[in-house]
């Protein structure tokens, strides 16, 4: 079930989701980024899929944008590791015209140790 913008309050909690980083995965990411292969992830591509999971259930009209990201990493995961993503809205503010998300996420690993936590900023269009 996908939540809009008008459904969503202060500590919503987006249904978590959990991503094996197999090794085709991360070979999608890093062609996509134009690297090579590594030993490890790249933490920005757990941060790109803990994002995939919180948007699978998050509805944003056409024109939002994701305006800012705050990114905390705490070790190193490798490929063939699981990984739990969770995310919350922390702020919803409307100020007139101008809407705004400021959500939190936080990334585990499979023995529940954090290994990343961040904040994404989006914007959203005016209201017709």
């Amino acid at each position: 079930m996908n939540v809009g913008y008008e459904g969503l309050t202060p500590g919503y909690e987006f249904p978590p989701a959990s991503y094996e980083l197999s090794a085709s995965l991360i070979s999608k990411y890093l062609k996509a980024v134009d690297s090579s292969s590594v030993e490890f992830v790249p933490p920005l591509a757990i941060a790109a899929y803990a994002m995939t999971a919180m948007a699978g259930s998050l509805s944003l009209p056409p024109g939002s944008i994701h305006a800012s990201q705050e990114l905390e990493f705490f070790k190193l995961v490798s490929v063939g590791d699981v990984i739990d993503c969770q995310a919350r809205v922390a702020r919803k503010l409307t100020r007139g015209k101008l809407r705004m998300l400021v959500l939190e996420l936080n990334v585990f690993d499979q023995n529940k140790e954090k290994i990343q936590s961040g904040k994404a900023t989006v914007m959203l269009p005016a209201l017709s």
